[in-house]
């Protein structure tokens, strides 16, 4: 990662706590040499914001750092197949599994950086109407979800019940893995509040 990841992060989680403005040049610059590559620390980032903000105490330890290097990289899975931008409609359910994660079940399309090799885990950011909750938006929780477990030492495990259905196909970004993920009782902790 050279640091790049890391520019506006906070040097607790590895960052260089540099105004998010210097922030916005590097991503300027990434992204007109290469909006496609560009995408796995844009998508990354997006992540880390959102943890920063509304994550726990303990997810921002356990994901973040490895996050601001760019040993793990992130996604935000959004869209699915009958409701495309209208979310409300969304129908991946999260199930309390009783220990305080969910069991996540459903499809999503058109999700960047889904699948790769790229780096050692993927921390995919999912929303999903925890079971019960209201229809329409309100309804919406997210939740983190990494590719791989993470072990209590930090360490990665089993792979998560995540998988990539298809490559999908975006105009003028081929270099990115977009990807159909299916989400098939995966674990995942709820972000902020449901």
């Amino acid at each position: 990662g050279g640091g790049w990841m890391g520019l506006s992060m906070p040097a607790e989680y590895g960052g260089q706590d540099l105004p998010h403005t210097l922030n916005s040049v590097m991503q300027e610059f990434v992204s007109s040499a290469n909006l496609a590559l560009g995408m796995y620390p844009g998508l990354t980032q997006g992540a880390m914001a959102a943890l920063l903000v509304h994550g726990s105490e303990e997810q921002k330890r356990t994901y973040l750092p490895k996050m601001v290097e760019g040993t793990w990289t992130g996604t935000m899975n959004l869209t699915e197949p009958h409701c495309g931008t209208d979310l409300g409609l969304l129908k991946t359910k999260a199930v309390p599994n009783g220990d305080g994660s969910y069991s996540l079940t459903g499809t999503k399309i058109f999700i960047s950086a889904g699948e790769h090799d790229l780096s050692e885990n993927i921390v995919h950011l999912v929303i999903a109407r925890i079971e019960g909750a209201p229809a329409g938006t309100k309804g919406i929780s997210l939740f983190v979800v990494p590719k791989f477990l993470i072990g209590p030492d930090g360490t990665i495990g089993a792979r998560n019940g995540v998988s990539c259905g298809a490559i999908e196909h975006k105009m003028g970004i081929h270099g990115n893995a977009t990807c159909v993920m299916n989400y098939d009782g995966a674990t995942g902790w709820l972000v902020g509040e449901a």
